[in-house]
């Protein structure tokens, strides 16, 4: 499954690079005041879905660069709320790491094994976020988050592949900087997007058309 995600979501993002890079260059400029980066996403998400939909279910949605400013105004509530219940579940988790790593307690240090397969788990969740909170329009930003943790763990091998292969196309991002910012988070985008898809297919779910 995970070599016909990655190679799908290729062909989109290629076939539509020039797209691709505006909402990319769109959403970085949109997420420097940082308050405004989960409604960002949340519009980046939004493009990407219907782009994704167009190319794969052969309906004309004509995606234009309004398609994120749309996703940006109808999702921003929910999507700062679902990144600040993530972020608080990161910072609990890295938190216990911490403490029961630094434990004089053997026994309690014990603890930091299974902690790091929560934290693991917890990140490849992250996949999910945002497709669901555009899928799920009517769920709240609790459930959401809680839906896309039981796809992370329903679908462990798909989701732990997805996330290493997001980690190795970060170190080039992060390496070169500039030209591959310009490309990188549109490029998630469209893989995360096409990797719910896939699932929802998989559990036989239809894929919703209007964004």
């Amino acid at each position: 499954m995970v070599g016909t995600i990655v190679s799908t979501a290729g062909k989109i993002f290629w076939r539509r690079l020039g797209l691709m890079v505006v909402a990319n260059v769109l959403w970085l400029l949109m997420s420097l005041p940082i308050v405004t980066w989960p409604a960002a996403t949340a519009g980046l998400f939004a493009l990407i879905r219907r782009v994704v939909t167009e190319e794969l279910d052969d309906v004309t949605l004509e995606t234009r660069i309004g398609d994120f400013w749309d996703g940006f105004r109808a999702h921003w509530q929910r999507g700062t709320l679902v990144t600040l219940l993530d972020l608080a579940g990161v910072g609990i988790i890295v938190v216990a790491f911490i403490f029961y790593g630094r434990s004089s307690v053997e026994a309690l240090r014990w603890l930091v094994g299974p902690i790091a397969l929560v934290l693991i788990a917890w990140l490849a969740a992250n996949l999910y976020v945002y497709p669901l909170l555009l899928h799920r329009r009517f769920s709240s930003a609790w459930e959401v988050l809680r839906e896309a943790l039981l796809v992370a763990l329903a679908y462990p091998l798909t989701s732990l592949s997805l996330l290493i292969t997001s980690l190795v196309l970060a170190v080039p991002a992060i390496v070169l900087a500039g030209p591959v910012l310009f490309v990188f988070f549109s490029a998630m985008a469209t893989l995360q997007t096409v990797a719910l898809r896939q699932i929802l297919i998989d559990r036989g779910e239809r894929q919703e058309v209007s964004a």
